[in-house]
């Protein structure tokens, strides 16, 4: 991806010196790596993720617990069964069981003040929060696989990097053995390019050991233990879109989040509503039948009980439900005000790192190119010193090191805009796309 951003004559002249081969790539994969080998794509890593992630199982039986507990809250009170046997086993006529007296009853109590209905209310505001939850889970595993798959995507291109300017010191070193030979340069440039090509093997190392790791995280996104992939595919030169600033806010209000943000405050007021309700006391009605064993006899029993509110009317519970309801529509609002301001700022770093790669791809990484292929040419030529060819080489790597950083995060600063507006992005992104 990187051999299109240097310079034709540039590149001409780097091949024709030997420093490169005309073939050699700035690709994203690693060179070692075979074309057989397993690639995984962007597409396969989110299917994975959808199929295995813990974390979504979590929230799908949490969505299930809340809906059985929706249908629960809308059953009626279940009635109660009470059977008793009196004057039995006392003394003189009571003795034994002659004068018994069997009674069944039955009673149910009965719900005022709307309690049932608020409290199916309240239930079914649960179930919808919890289906936004679940909505969110999705989005934030598939928000994290994105960025997974990116960091992995970036961590082949940094092992690439590192292993051309090793590639890149060895070859200079060999061109510095032949000046010292012809006696053009002082045995001095070997120490420096020896010292030079040691850092370069020493950060091929740390690159393949921060793939690994990197490696490693994104298939845990699935639950996997170990990548069973070889590499991944993918172009981070192709930037992300730029959205506009007032389509972002617009849509922010109709995000998951923002919806668990209103319901959870409407079901703070119908908390409140439960709480007034239950101020009302609730009746029980109760039937029964009795016998009356001495005479053989049978009646009927009806009765009716109420709770007496003498010690506690419900008013604290009535105050501590108003309380809240209220500290939930504050933190709505401050809620609301944190996410607008969030998403603004993931915006603005989004456009900051999209403009940073296009600068560094179309102005400063090609110059830099030019640059060493004419420090290199020079000090073949003997008309440059070692020193301002290692400069050369240092400046090329730290740009096109720097112009990688860039891709990088402008593609994880759009996940993270995507994110913050529930956006799940199942499909494979095109700006992840390989030509």
């Amino acid at each position: 991806m990187y051999l299109r951003l240097i310079p034709f004559g540039a590149l001409c002249a780097l091949a024709g010196l030997g420093i490169i081969h005309p073939m050699a790539t700035f690709a994203a994969e690693p060179a070692a790596l075979s074309t057989s080998e397993s690639v995984l794509t962007l597409e396969e890593a989110l299917q994975r993720t959808l199929v295995s992630a813990p974390d979504l199982t979590v929230a799908t039986e949490d969505l299930r617990a809340v809906a059985a507990e929706a249908m629960l809250a809308g059953r009626l009170p279940n009635p109660e069964l009470a059977v008793s046997l009196e004057n039995v086993a006392g003394d003189g006529s009571y003795n034994g069981t002659d004068a018994a007296e069997l009674t069944i009853e039955l009673s149910q109590p009965i719900e005022l003040g709307g309690k049932r209905r608020l409290r199916r209310e309240a239930a079914e505001l649960g179930r919808q929060l919890a289906v936004n939850g679940q909505k969110l889970a999705r989005a934030e595993v598939l928000a994290t696989t994105r960025q997974r798959f990116v960091e992995v995507l970036a961590a082949q291109e940094r092992l690439t990097l590192a292993r051309e300017e090793a590639e890149l010191t060895a070859k200079s070193l060999n061109a510095a053995e032949e000046r010292i030979k012809a006696g053009k340069a002082p045995t001095i440039d070997r120490l420096r390019l020896q010292g030079r090509a040691s850092l370069a093997t020493l950060a091929v190392t740390q690159a393949e050991r921060s793939l690994a790791t990197a490696r490693q995280a994104l298939v845990a996104s699935w639950g996997d233990a170990q990548p069973n992939f070889a590499r991944v595919e993918g172009d981070l030169g192709i930037l992300p879109a730029m959205p506009v600033l007032s389509d972002v806010d617009a849509a922010l209000e109709q995000t998951a989040a923002a919806a668990n943000r209103r319901l959870a405050t409407e079901l703070r007021g119908k908390e409140l509503a439960q709480a007034r309700a239950n101020r009302i006391p609730d009746p029980r009605l109760t039937v029964g039948w009795r016998q009356f064993k001495e005479n053989d006899e049978n009646a009927w029993l009806f009765g009716i009980s109420v709770p007496l509110p003498l010690f506690s009317q419900g008013q604290d519970a009535v105050t501590a439900a108003g309380s809240r309801f209220s500290s939930a529509k504050a933190r709505e609002f401050s809620e609301r005000n944190q996410a607008r301001s969030t998403v603004r700022k993931a915006w603005q770093a989004l456009a900051d790192a999209k403009a940073e790669a296009e600068v560094l791809g179309n102005q400063v990484v090609p110059a830099a190119a030019e640059g060493f292929a004419g420090a290199e040419f020079g000090y073949r030529a003997g008309k440059f010193g070692l020193l301002e060819l290692l400069d050369a080489q240092r400046t090329l790597f730290e740009v096109r090191q720097q112009q990688l950083t860039a891709r990088t995060d402008c593609h994880l600063a759009a996940i993270e805009l995507q994110r913050l507006q529930g956006i799940e992005a199942v499909a494979v992104t095109p700006s992840l796309q390989s030509p």
